[in-house]
Parts: structure tokens; sequence; C-alpha cells
């Protein structure tokens, strides 16, 4: 009986273990998850398209605020998570559209872009400009849900669970990883995947991570994933991660090879992309590469 406690409860930190904090979270929003597929269930396609991300988002919040609560019993502000500071979240904006228009204007200029159609919608009994805010609001929420489970819940608790036994910036370090392996490998059942595009969102996984380890907040994450899919899906209308744009300033037809520009996966599984988060990972990631600093995470106090 005293082994199977041990095994479960953490008596020096008189709570749960990590894995079961995890598994905590999981079996809650799994539950906000079922609700939520019932209340959607007569929607029509244009409202759970805009809506559904807002729902998720509001179930993995409170899923996090009372399992960080009354299980982890910490304050939301350990997660990285909180309003301010802004400045941070528009500076991801700005670098994952920076991002985003490299890897178009490459294409462009490469000639294997030539535009399609201006303005694309494809609820067009709705306002072109009504679909548009509504697809951006959608990544909104859903870059708010994702980086708020993966690089603040899952990262925290599994370098927590790893605490002890390693220094906190190797447990940093291993939590990053596997966040980030799991965090791409979740889209391999999506259509059009590949092993590059796994690839590929893995290492975007450690682009969004590295940015949560050296601040400690999710802001910056938040608003570079947020804005590289906008500009991806709804102004160039490339697929994202193999889901086809319904609304977008542009749609271009795309001659480039596949193993490049991703094909029907869109951006995220071509070759152009392996090559831009890398060299945006080796430009965050500077300092500590040449051995100039030390890795002063954030995540671990």
């Amino acid at each position: 009986m005293k082994f199977i406690k041990s095994v479960i409860w953490n008596s020096n930190e008189k709570r749960i273990r990590a894995f079961f904090r995890i598994l905590s979270l999981i079996f809650l929003a799994g539950i906000f998850a079922a609700m939520i597929s019932w209340i959607s269930n007569d929607f029509n396609e244009l409202l759970e398209k805009s809506i559904m991300n807002f729902l998720i988002m509001l179930a993995i919040l409170l899923s996090i605020y009372l399992v960080g609560k009354y299980i982890d019993r910490r304050n939301w502000a350990d997660f990285g998570i909180s309003v301010i500071p802004l400045k941070q979240f528009i500076y991801g904006s700005l670098f994952g559209s920076f991002l985003e228009v490299t890897i178009f204007l490459i294409q462009y200029f490469l000639g294997w872009l030539t535009i399609d159609e201006i303005k694309f919608n494809k609820f067009s009994s709705f306002p072109f400009l009504v679909v548009l805010m509504g697809q951006v609001f959608r990544y909104l929420c859903g870059s708010v849900f994702e980086e708020a489970f993966s690089r603040g819940y899952l990262l925290l608790n599994i370098a927590e669970g790893l605490k002890g036994k390693i220094n906190n910036t190797q447990a940093v370090i291993i939590a990053y990883i596997l966040t980030s392996s799991i965090f791409g490998l979740l889209h391999l059942a999506n259509e059009n995947a590949s092993w590059l595009s796994s690839l590929n969102l893995i290492l975007i996984g450690f682009l969004l991570g590295w940015t949560v380890i050296k601040t400690g907040k999710l802001h910056f994450a938040i608003g570079l994933h947020a804005f590289w899919n906008i500009f991806q899906n709804n102004i160039f209308g490339f697929a994202n991660s193999g889901k086809k744009s319904i609304v977008s300033i542009y749609t271009f037809e795309n001659s480039g090879s596949t193993l490049w520009t991703g094909g029907e996966f869109g951006i995220e599984g071509g070759l152009l992309c392996t090559i831009t988060v890398l060299l945006a990972l080796i430009l965050l990631s500077y300092p500590e590469i040449v051995g100039n600093r030390r890795l002063d995470q954030k995540v671990l106090k």
C-alpha cells in the first residue's frame, strides 16, 4: 500500500506526481470536449469552424485553471498564462508573419506561384470580411489552447517530473524535446501528411518551445503560432497542416516541386519550411549555440 501511494503521491511536494497531474488534465479536458461535441452538433459548417476553437480554448483554459489550482497547487503565471505583456505577443505575431512571407516570396520569385483567385470565400452567402475575421479568430483561439496545453502545462509538468534526477536545465531540455515531438506527431494523421511534414512540425514545435523556455511566457509563441497559420491559410490560401483554406485574400496555383512546397499539405510539408524554421531556430538560439551565453531557462524557477 505504501509503495502504491509513493508511486502516485509526492510526499515532499504534498501533491500527486507529474504523470498523474497530466492524466488529470487530459481526463478533465476530455469531459469538456465531449460536452462541446454535444453542444456543437447543430452548428452549421461555418459556425463550427469559427466557434469550435473558441469553445475548445475555454475548455482547455478552464481545465488548466482547475487542475492547476486544486491538483498542481499553482497560479496561472506558473504556466506562462497572463494577459500582459502583449508586447511579446506582437513580436511573435510579426516574426510568424515574416517567416510565412519569406517562404511565399521565395516561391513567388522562383516563378512557382500564379494568382488563381482574389478574395476566395467558400461560404459565398456570407460577406468575405465576416468569414475572414471568423477564421482569424479561430486561429487565435487555436493557438492559445495549443500553446497553453503543450508549452504551458505539459512542458512544466514533464520538467518537474524529471527534476531531482537531473538538474533543472537538463529536465527542461528533455521536456522541450518531448513536447515538441508530441506536437509534431499529433499531426501525423492529418490528410496528406508525410515524414517530412511531421519533421517540420516537430521543428516548429522546437521553435515555439524555445521562445517559452527563454521567456517563461506563452505570449511570443501564441503570436508566432497564430500568425504563421493566418498568413499561410487566410492571406496566401495555402493549406494549413493538410486542411484547405475556406477563405483567403489570395489563392495561388503552385507549379513548384511538392518536395519543396509541401503540395496538398501546405507549406509545412516542404523543404522550404524545413530550411526556414531551422534558420529561425539558429537565429533565436545563436548566443547559446556559439557558447557566448549559458541557457537561462525560465520554466523551472
